[in-house]
């Protein structure tokens, strides 16, 4: 559990990756992300929390805050591929850059 978390450090290191969110059914974006995060918060007692994170346990705490912080993964992917998606959301398709190869 891990309430009112706060990213507290990012990795300047970062990999891209595909990512999906139920927010935005059908549409898988890519995203770059940094590998490693630390991230302070509380648990529902109150105490202090503290997680260091890498890989994919790092990308999906960074995923979550961002929507804390109301930004989601078209706002995190390089132009092209938001237009693609949200042309495809328009018509009720499915987007993925990787059909488009």
């Amino acid at each position: 559990e891990l309430v009112n978390p706060e990213i507290e450090w990012l990795s300047d290191e970062t990999e891209v990756a595909a990512e999906g969110c139920l927010s935005i059914p059908r549409v898988i974006v890519d995203v770059d992300r940094p590998l490693y995060a630390r991230v302070r918060g509380r648990d529902r007692s109150g105490a202090e929390v503290l997680i260091e994170a890498s890989g994919h346990e790092a990308r999906v705490l960074q995923h979550e805050i961002d929507h804390l912080d109301g930004v989601l993964i078209l706002d995190r992917t390089e132009k092209k591929q938001r237009k693609g998606a949200m042309k495809a959301l328009r018509r009720g398709e499915s987007y993925s850059p990787h059909e488009e190869d």
